[in-house]
């Protein structure tokens, strides 16, 4: 790696991170989930309370507090605001990026070129870019898998004292991010240690500071779990203190998917590198079982992708934290091999082509063009994504091969644009903005009003409603509209119906508002 490159992948990756974060100004906050955690850091705000989460005045066990304490650290300094809440996830990005870089220097240290392509590799895999800017959990835990997988390095490297230390806080603050589950991320490559340590281990000791790291790291969430338990009473301390693990793991029914419902998205999650040619070429001959870096990121990435397709709950956000592994093998596996034969690299400009072509015609596609947003959709979006592909393809025609950083850059680039053209077309089915104001009016007037169905805090943070609001099952409802003919009925709807007063398109569905006379015309979903 030439100076000027060694420069380039240094700190081209801020301002690759800082195009990244630009994207959050240009949409709206996503409902459901980051509506709600909004919902959740405004209600603790309102009560000063920063033990108990609450949503719409009841205890909120679903997940521990970390992320709503970031956020209300930043109203601390700044005052309520909307832009601060957006801002945690990239910054939670940018560690995950520095962490894969140190991480790979601990891997290779006399390699200082893969170190300091990992993070560019990071970047631009695909599922990460999605959810590196979003209101949610799973980058903020990747930064703790990060940090623990540093410290298991540190103990085999010798440094045990530092490496138990950091295995204890990422498991302390794992668990403060997304509860328990962050052993599923970092105990299966501490056990499976034989396969990837580069010298041999003395296996009582290492287990018994494993065993004392994880005590540890157990106390330190005990430190906010045992007082909130007891402030939050009976039925949320069982919650956060058994049953939010315990039926997640076991007995769910939320999100349940087959087995093997992770694999058909794997070309998604990992696009593009594994669409790069170059990563297959470079794969056969990287003498992959001699390397015990490389053994390390296989049992890191293969052992928690067996471990989350064993379990009856999936999301694809779920697999976020074992991508830095891939990173890892990725940038390690394509620095010091040979350049590709011209032919090959081609595919990956095919692809980003045929992905522009795709959204150009997007509202002649058959299913997709009966959406409404689709419907709307101009050829600038894809003729962005074509514009892509083709500086992509002048660089394989000019210097015969794709570098990692251009690989990076145009998938960056491509996911900005498409958020901004995303937002300009879908953003109205997605911005419950003006629902919230109208909510929010609703309390001004002192106007009755009540939500029919399954409310998840949509409106809270959005409207800044200062009191909780009124939720109804169907069954209920006839009795509250007799009592109230002057109020208002929202409910999340199928079709789109005659009778609102106001309504709002929400993704497929339609949010609608009725007077309290039509409660025999609510249809909630």
């Amino acid at each position: 790696m030439t100076i000027p490159d060694k420069l380039i992948y240094r700190w081209g990756i801020v301002p690759l991170w800082l195009l990244l974060s630009a994207s959050v100004y240009f949409r709206s906050t996503i409902p459901i989930d980051e509506t709600r955690y909004l919902s959740v850091a405004w209600e603790m705000w309102l009560r000063g309370d920063f033990l108990v989460p609450y949503l719409n005045g009841e205890t909120y066990s679903h997940k521990p507090p970390l992320l709503f304490w970031l956020i209300q650290a930043g109203w601390w300094i700044f005052g309520v605001n909307q832009w601060w809440p957006s801002l945690v996830g990239p910054l939670a990005a940018l560690a995950n990026l520095l962490l894969t870089r140190k991480l790979a220097e601990k891997l290779w240290p006399e390699q200082a070129a893969v170190a300091l392509a990992a993070p560019w590799v990071l970047i631009a895999t695909l599922l990460w870019t999605l959810f590196a800017t979003s209101i949610m959990f799973d980058i903020l835990l990747t930064s703790w898998v990060l940090l623990g997988m540093l410290g298991l390095l540190e103990v085999v490297q010798g440094d045990e004292r530092k490496g138990w230390v950091l295995v204890a806080a990422a498991v302390g603050f794992g668990i403060l991010s997304k509860g328990p589950v962050v052993f599923l991320h970092l105990i299966p490559t501490a056990i499976l240690v034989a396969v990837w340590a580069p010298r041999s281990i003395v296996f009582s000791r290492w287990f018994a500071g494993l065993l004392i790291a994880a005590l540890i790291g157990v106390a330190i969430a005990l430190v906010w779990a045992i007082p909130a338990a007891i402030a939050g009473g009976e039925q949320y301390a069982n919650a956060i203190l058994w049953h939010q693990t315990a039926d997640r793991a076991v007995s769910t029914k939320i999100h349940t998917r087959s087995l093997f419902w992770y694999l058909p998205f794997l070309p998604m999650f990992l696009f593009p590198w594994l669409f790069w040619p170059h990563f297959w070429g470079s794969l056969r001959g990287s003498r992959f079982f001699n390397d015990n870096g490389l053994r390390f990121c296989l049992v890191w990435l293969v052992s928690t992708f067996v471990v989350f397709s064993l379990l009856p709950s999936k999301q694809i956000h779920y697999l976020i934290p074992m991508l830095p592994a891939f990173a890892l093998l990725v940038a390690k596996v394509v620095v010091h091999t040979q350049k590709p034969r011209l032919g090959g690299e081609w595919l990956l400009p095919v692809l980003f082509g045929a992905i522009g072509v795709f959204l150009v015609y997007l509202p002649k596609v058959p299913g997709l063009s009966k959406l409404n947003w689709v419907q709307t959709v101009q050829p600038a979006w894809g003729l962005s994504v074509l514009a892509i592909a083709v500086m992509l393809a002048l660089l394989v025609w000019i210097k015969r091969t794709l570098s990692v950083a251009a690989i990076s850059t145009a998938l960056v680039a491509a996911i900005f644009v498409g958020f901004i053209f995303f937002f300009r077309y879908a953003g109205p089915a997605y911005d419950l903005q003006p629902a919230a104001l109208k909510v929010k009016s609703f309390n001004d007037q002192h106007i009755p009003y009540v939500y029919v169905g399954n409310y998840q805090g949509q409106f809270n943070f959005l409207g800044r409603l200062t009191q909780s609001l009124p939720v109804l099952s169907a069954e209920r409802l006839a009795d509250w509209a007799a009592q109230h003919a002057d109020g208002y009925l929202i409910s999340l709807e199928k079709n789109q119906p005659s009778d609102a007063v106001y309504l709002l398109p929400h993704r497929e569905y339609w949010l609608v508002f009725r007077r309290a006379g039509q409660a025999a015309d609510v249809k909630p979903l």
